[in-house]
């Protein structure tokens, strides 16, 4: 190959890697400017058990949303710590996994598969997301207080992360 092919490589490879959906960076809370004093939006979405979840139906309980895709690597990787703080929060904190845009049966199969117990959202065309909570990718978590304010948020997966998630946990439980 010659020098200027390479360096055309080198540069598409740089483009999509930036252009990716999911992310593996580890940053520090991204809240961005919410309408109402930082009151989180409120949606409606279908569960996977067939029912509906409301967010404003949950104020008075700490609730946490975690937007992923079966297809992102850290989703995934990330998904075992939320069932684990779901698991160790028990009724004091909602956890919804809120999967962006995929197929109800294979998620459905994702979830089976690997034993996840927490309630499980489905964002159909990630409108929830893309309009609503927008994030520059995913894995992408928000802590709403019992008030329905934004505790704070998180993207990526990483160790900072989760210990932001579990810090903004703390701080709505008190």
């Amino acid at each position: 190959m010659n020098r200027k092919m390479i360096i055309a490589l080198a540069v598409l490879l740089v483009a999509a890697l930036g252009l990716s959906s999911c992310t593996t960076r580890d940053e520090a809370p991204i809240t961005p400017e919410y309408e109402q004093e930082n009151m989180a939006p409120d949606f409606t979405v279908p569960l996977l058990t067939g029912e509906t979840f409301t967010l404003s139906e949950h104020r008075g309980t700490v609730v946490v949303l975690s937007f992923w895709a079966t297809w992102c690597g850290p989703c995934v990787a990330k998904m075992p710590t939320t069932q684990a703080l779901w698991e160790q929060h028990g009724g004091d904190v909602i956890f919804v996994g809120m999967n962006l845009g995929e197929d109800q049966s294979r998620v459905q199969d994702f979830i089976d598969e690997r034993g996840f117990t927490f309630p499980i959202a489905l964002d159909e065309n990630a409108d929830i997301h893309r309009t609503l909570y927008p994030a520059a990718g995913i894995p992408y978590t928000v802590v709403i207080g019992k008030d329905g304010t934004i505790i704070g948020d998180f993207l990526g997966g990483g160790t900072a992360s989760i210990e932001g998630i579990e810090a903004a946990i703390a701080e709505a439980l008190r």
